[in-house]
């Protein structure tokens, strides 16, 4: 059998091995350079948190537990047995009794926002970080323990609020908005967009800018300005693209005549309607019904359609940190001037409570809303007040207070502060 000569290299083909193993080693070097993980520490909780228990009656009295500064919240953000807060570029979760750290989860960029979704099911926190594309970096995360779950990056405006309910969420800046699934795929996006699927259903609208929004179901209402709008409008999109790949609108109606006064804000949205907050600085389109001018809560149906109004107390400006919360039948808003208490599916007010200091939630079956004071326990159905309970906070409230209830906590915003109280 003849023998095989061994493969004769040349110098050239050695200089060529090792320039690609050189391109390798530096393309590794770069990707591992830019990688989110160079720059990230996460500590998961050892081990899962107890369910909450619900309590049969709200306590007697409450006493401040701890606090936490929290800057990338604007309501205590509540899973299903966790309080998270974000402050600089860290999450943490924490036990709601205590504060103590369950898990935290850290990046070298800084925190646009933290809340959390789908509480009921896949129970997320879900962290939104700013790099040179705006509030570009999203990180989900379990609530329970920190352990990521998901990430997704995407054109982004420097500012953005998350907005959700049990389906989606929406990701709203001034310029566009984005829908995302529980699995962080884009459902639909809004506004501005740089790369449209269709270049030829491009938005007939244009230079509009977003001012707020809700969502329920696989719709969403937002109330924004284009360029060639007279008034603010309220628009309702599908969550999703239609069949043919494009965004469904099934409304847009201009609801001011001008734009003399303060935009609008949406601040409940139904299978059946929306809500929205008009401080009546600016003349409603068409004229408010059921309502006189001034401060109100107008009704719309899900195409957008007016339906009704009702006047109310607050103020011109909306408050900027006020936040709709919802639960347990009723959506309660802070007007600057009062609470207004909505029924979460007709969204008509229902009562409205004056000299609180923001929206509150349910516990035990009253309705617990914030005052100067500490906390008034109300009735649900009627608003009459049951009894007030003092807090001992740990500063005094400057501007809106957003309380919201785990179990038989308390846990207060107060600016970039966030503080529990427990039964005394």
């Amino acid at each position: 059998m003849a023998r095989v000569k061994p493969e004769r290299r040349r110098p050239i083909d050695l200089a060529i091995t090792a320039t690609i193993i050189v391109l390798v080693a530096v393309a590794g070097l770069i990707a591992w350079l830019v990688s989110p993980v160079r720059g990230t520490t996460s500590v998961q909780a050892q081990s899962t948190p107890p369910e909450v228990e619900q309590p049969a009656a709200v306590p007697d009295a409450f006493a401040p537990r701890w606090q936490a500064a929290s800057d990338a919240t604007v309501v205590p953000a509540i899973a299903d047995s966790v309080v998270v807060t974000g402050d600089g570029g860290t999450v943490v979760g924490r036990d709601p009794a205590s504060g103590d750290e369950l898990w935290s989860y850290r990046r070298d960029l800084d925190l646009c926002v933290v809340d959390t979704a789908w509480t009921a099911s896949t129970d997320l926190a879900l962290a939104v970080y700013r790099n040179s594309r705006g509030c570009s970096e999203v990180t989900a995360l379990d609530a329970k323990t920190g352990a990521r779950k998901g990430s997704r990056t995407s054109d982004a405006d420097d500012e953005l609020r998350l907005v959700s309910d049990y389906g989606y969420v929406v990701a709203q800046g001034s310029g566009r908005l984005e829908t995302w699934g529980s699995n962080l795929v884009r459902g639909i996006e809004y506004g501005r967009v740089e790369a449209p699927v269709r270049p030829e259903d491009e938005a007939k609208r244009k230079d509009c800018v977003i001012y707020s929004s809700a969502i329920t179901g696989d719709r969403l209402s937002v109330v924004e300005r284009c360029a060639d709008d007279p008034g603010y409008r309220l628009t309702v999109l599908g969550a999703l693209l239609d069949d043919d790949e494009r965004v469904e609108q099934y409304g847009s109606t201009l609801i001011t005549g001008d734009v003399s006064g303060p935009p609008p804000v949406v601040i409940a949205m139904s299978s059946t309607g929306i809500a929205v907050y008009d401080g009546g600085a600016s003349p409603a389109e068409p004229p408010a019904l059921g309502g006189d001018s001034g401060p109100s809560i107008r009704r719309f149906d899900s195409e957008g359609v007016a339906t009704g109004s009702n006047t109310v107390a607050g103020d011109a400006i909306p408050p900027k940190d006020s936040v709709p919360l919802g639960g347990d039948g009723v959506v309660t808003y802070w007007t600057g001037k009062a609470t207004v208490v909505l029924d979460a599916q007709s969204l008509k007010p229902i009562y409205q409570v004056p000299a609180t200091l923001g929206p509150g939630e349910v516990m035990a079956g009253q309705l617990l809303l914030p005052s100067a004071s500490g906390i008034s326990v109300r009735d649900v159905a009627g608003g009459r007040e049951i009894r007030s309970i003092p807090l001992t906070r740990s500063t005094a409230p400057d501007g809106v207070v957003s309380l919201r209830v785990i179990g038989e906590m308390v846990v207060e915003q107060r600016g970039t502060t966030v503080e529990a109280f427990g039964p005394a």
